[in-house]
This record gives structure tokens, sequence and C-alpha cells, in this order.
């Protein structure tokens, strides 16, 4: 008895996995579907910020900076589209912020610009873990690379301030 069962059993096992009739679906993107999240120098240029540029002085100052010049040659690239660099290792990234600090010339290390290059890292760490992710909303990635823009140009204001003051003389209470 058992042994009849046993074969009955096998046969129905057998007669199920042989169906091999599987449907398979294939999901074809459109140009616009792709179009609709990849991000573009359009879309970039379209991001509304306060773009603050160094002054003279401070020019003088970053020129041997040479991790603020690397980082100013991957936010250029940025605003041309440009996210390789972003969407990167996240080790490299992290890396060039810690640099960055690291190798600060001694005139521009203010509590200040020490703040201002904390929330540079991280929100280039958001943008870099936002653009790693493929399920994320474009608009949600356009809104990361808004505040990193923003958050590099209040480096920017902050190190010109700096200048700003110190050709003023202008004195701090103690």
């Amino acid at each position: 008895m058992r042994l009849v069962l046993l074969f009955c059993l096998s046969i129905c096992v057998f007669v199920t996995s042989c169906k091999t009739d599987k449907v398979s679906e294939v999901i074809v993107e459109t140009q616009e579907q792709i179009d609709a999240k990849t991000i573009s120098k359009k879309d970039i240029e379209s991001i509304r910020y306060d773009d603050f540029g160094l002054s003279r002085d401070s020019e003088k100052a970053v020129t041997d900076w040479q991790k603020y010049q690397e980082l100013e040659i991957q936010i250029d690239l940025l605003k041309q589209g440009d996210l390789s660099y972003f969407s990167g290792d996240p080790l490299i990234v992290k890396t060039l912020l810690q640099e960055l600090r690291s190798e600060m010339p001694q005139q521009l290390q203010t509590n200040e610009i020490s703040a201002r290059i904390t929330a540079l890292d991280t929100k280039v760490q958001k943008l870099n873990s936002l653009l790693t992710i493929s399920n994320i909303d474009k608009t949600e990635k356009l809104q990361a690379i808004r505040e990193l823009l923003v958050t590099i140009s209040n480096l920017n204001l902050q190190i010109n301030k700096k200048f700003e003051f110190e050709k003023n003389n202008v004195l701090k209470p103690q």
C-alpha cells in the first residue's frame, strides 16, 4: 500500500514539474520613461538657488587648496549634468571631504567655515546615497542636488565673509 502511494505521489510530482510553457514577461521601457528617470543638464539648470562665487581675496586663499579645487571641478561637472562622481563609490567621495577638511589652509580654519564643510559633507553623502539607489524619484534626487549646490554656495559665501571682515577691520566682540 505504501509503495503504491509513493508511486502515485512521485507520478504527480513528475507531471507537475514537467510543465515548461512558462510565460516570461518582457518589460520594455520607452524613451519617455527613461527620460523621466534621467537627470539632465537642463534639469539641473532649472534649479533655482543663490549661487555665490568667490571674491578675489577668497580666490587667492583657495588657490593652493587642492581638494577645494577638485571639489569645484566636480561641482562644475555636476552642473553640466555629469553625476558620475557623486553617484560613484561612496568611499572616494568621503575621502575627498575628509581631505578637504584636513588640508584646509590655516587662514580659513574658522568655526563658521568648518560648519559649512560639515554641512557639505552631509549633503554630498545624502546625494551619493540617493543617486546609487535606482528606485528613488527624480524630484527627490533633484532636491538633493539643489541642497548640495546651496551648501557649496554657502561655503563660498562664508569664505568671502571672512576676507570681507578682515578687509574692513571689523572687530569681534569679546
